[in-house]
């Protein structure tokens, strides 16, 4: 496609990419550690918000080496989500990892898609013969539906008992497989990558409908009316949002009047990031706030090992991402029980 974004788009693209690295990602990074589903090097820092900073001046710049320098600490970063998320594979585990382990994995390991597309954007480069607007793209859509959607599904199911429900776990499990399918779809033919927009749209759906759920039934138990608010509008902002994704992914192949890539950041990406993806992670947010087992300390304190979610903390040295975990899980897996 050589399809280019009109200027208004063009700056939604940069509000979307400050959105997602600035506060979205640091925002993620902190509930994966205070679920104690992984462990993720220093998740607190304040290397994150401001590496992502730099990704947001460097959007501002001309490309040229400039821009490339602001953007690559983003892009070190990420390496590091990529390297914990391929360890959390190779170690030794004890049980057998869930839906949920694997969409926050996926999560992880997209950041350095993203973040490889920044690069040579700002150098002026093609990534696989795609370049310009349309490799700029990838960088949004990794931060949104590739680490928020797919980290919002997997600790969905993470924050429900009994290893999560059916419908959380289909969530989970279509969200992780859709997001692979569509780049490697975007990357093939349209037909493909309109198969992986159905997989994704169908497990964005069941992941945003499990959420709204269990947010309701705390409420209903005296937890945050408030968290059962943002998944609803989550859920809503859902159906809006993948229904313009299938709109324009059927358009592509069959040829139907569909909106242009300009229209599509103008409605399905404001949707997708502020009501999706952002209204996921709000709702979880304010549920891990209000759970009995974790605690505002857990929430806050600067330390690598991640809260204490069942049992005692991991003794011994700090390791980051391997070593003994809680739950009964072996290497960098913990499981919450």
């Amino acid at each position: 496609m050589a399809e280019q974004l009109a200027p208004a788009a063009l700056v939604g693209v940069q509000a979307a990419v400050a959105l997602g690295a600035v506060v979205v990602l640091p925002l993620g990074l902190r509930l994966l550690d205070a679920a104690g589903a992984l462990r993720v090097p220093r998740p607190r820092s304040l290397a994150w918000p401001l590496a992502g900073g730099g990704a947001t001046l460097a959007l501002l710049l001309p490309r040229g080496p400039g821009a490339v320098t602001l953007a690559v600490p983003f892009a070190a970063l990420t390496v590091v989500l990529l390297a914990t998320a391929a360890q959390a594979w190779t170690v030794p585990r004890r049980r057998r990892p869930s839906t949920s382990d694997v969409a926050v994995t996926v999560a992880l390991a997209v950041t350095a898609v993203g973040a490889l597309a920044l690069v040579a954007d700002r150098a002026g480069a093609a990534v696989l013969g795609f370049d310009g607007d349309i490799l700029l793209l990838t960088v949004p859509h990794m931060l949104f539906a590739g680490f928020g959607a797919c980290l919002a599904a997997g600790l969905a199911v993470r924050a429900e008992a009994a290893g999560g429900s059916v419908l959380a776990r289909a969530g989970a499990g279509g969200v992780t497989l859709g997001v692979v399918a569509v780049l490697v779809g975007y990357l093939v033919s349209d037909e493909a990558e309109l198969v992986g927009t159905v997989v994704l749209t169908a497990g964005i759906w069941c992941a945003a409908a499990a959420a709204w759920q269990a947010a309701r039934a705390d409420a209903a138990r005296g937890g945050p009316a408030a968290a059962a608010a943002w998944a609803a509008v989550a859920g809503l902002g859902s159906v809006v949002a993948m229904t313009l994704a299938l709109w324009w992914a059927v358009g592509e192949v069959t040829g139907i009047a569909h909106p242009d890539l300009s229209w599509m950041v103008a409605t399905h990406g404001a949707v997708n990031a502020l009501a999706v993806v952002l209204g996921s992670l709000v709702a979880l947010r304010l549920r891990a706030g209000a759970a009995p087992d974790v605690t505002a300390a857990d929430l806050t304190a600067a330390d690598v090992t991640g809260p204490n979610v069942t049992g005692p903390d991991v003794t011994g040295p700090d390791p980051a991402l391997a070593g003994p975990t809680r739950g009964g899980g072996g290497g960098p897996w913990r499981r919450r029980t």
